[in-house]
């Protein structure tokens, strides 16, 4: 029984013994064979959200090199791409970083930043802002090409280089939505209106209130709109219809930014809808609104 256990023992041994000798032979393989590259990390950013109205609208990223020796960094080329409702387009080049025009950050790494303007984006990828809608993204990428003839960008940004949050994070790109913040198209706006009661307009009481307001950016009120009600004058030039009507408001070009306020349904019963001079119903609002600014999709009025 004791040379039995002594042989089991043995042979146990030289198979653990051999099991480490295959596996340092697998990490010595790994690496052999791993190159470590460069990566670029971002260290701030701005313009998450670009708007289609404001070709100004920009977006801007500050990045810091490391991963490689300082000295074999040639340069870092910056390019910009599109997808969206009008496809996908470049990347094309906007700008290239050599080392000798760049500073240090916290840490002593090389660090530089850009930025680019919706106007610029456009230009170079042959678009115009009414080739583009809310949702659409632009892409700034960044690329660290090195003098030994590597490059590292966005398509080299695997699951761990690309994760974010940890210090190393890097996805070599920086990505930005399309929003819509216009003026309203000028022109004849249509409001149509209903009240599910039959009894006019309640907003902000019982009796009444103010109607739909079109504010401009200095706070005045540059139209007011609702149906009237048979409870008190209402304190604008209402629709004489407790049921449903349609009010038009003529938008001028030039009045720059407006907001759109709807005071609130007071007893749940009001409803409307909103359509531009384009055509688009810009707004759909049922009974229950709340009071406040509303959100109208502007996105495909034409950028004036």
């Amino acid at each position: 029984m004791k040379n039995i256990f002594k042989y089991t023992l043995g042979v146990a041994l030289a198979l653990i013994l051999g099991a480490c000798e295959s596996e340092e032979k697998v990490v010595d393989f790994v690496f052999d064979n791993t190159v470590n590259g460069a990566f670029l990390r971002i260290t701030d950013f701005s313009g998450t959200s670009i708007n289609k109205g404001d070709t100004s609208s920009s977006a801007s990223v500050t990045i810091e090199y490391a991963g490689q020796p300082d000295a074999l960094l040639q340069n870092i080329e910056f390019t910009i791409s599109y997808s969206g409702v009008a496809g996908n387009k470049g990347p094309v080049a906007l700008s290239t970083v050599t080392p000798d025009q760049m500073g240090t950050g916290q840490f002593g790494n090389l660090n530089t930043s850009y930025s680019y303007t919706l106007g610029e984006a456009l230009a170079k990828l042959g678009m115009t802002a009414n080739d583009i809608t809310g949702g659409d993204r632009f892409q700034l990428g960044f690329t660290a090409n090195l003098t030994d003839g590597r490059s590292y960008g966005p398509g080299d940004a695997n699951g761990n280089i690309g994760a974010v949050g940890g210090w190393y994070s890097s996805p070599y790109a920086l990505t930005s939505s399309v929003v819509c913040i216009l003026p309203p198209t000028p022109g004849t706006w249509t409001i149509e209106m209903s009240d599910s009661y039959g009894d006019g307009w309640q907003t902000t009481t019982g009796d009444g209130g103010p109607g739909l307001q079109v504010i401009k950016a200095d706070g005045t009120v540059f139209a007011e709109v609702g149906l009237c009600t048979p409870y008190e004058t209402a304190p604008f030039d209402c629709v004489a219809d407790y049921d449903s009507g349609t009010a038009t408001i003529e938008i001028p070009a030039g009045i720059g930014l407006v907001d759109w306020y709807f005071p609130g349904d007071y007893w749940g019963e009001i409803s409307f809808k909103i359509t531009s001079p384009s055509g688009n119903v810009v707004g759909t609002f049922g009974t229950g609104t709340g009071a406040g600014n509303l959100a109208l999709n502007l996105c495909n009025e034409p950028v004036q």
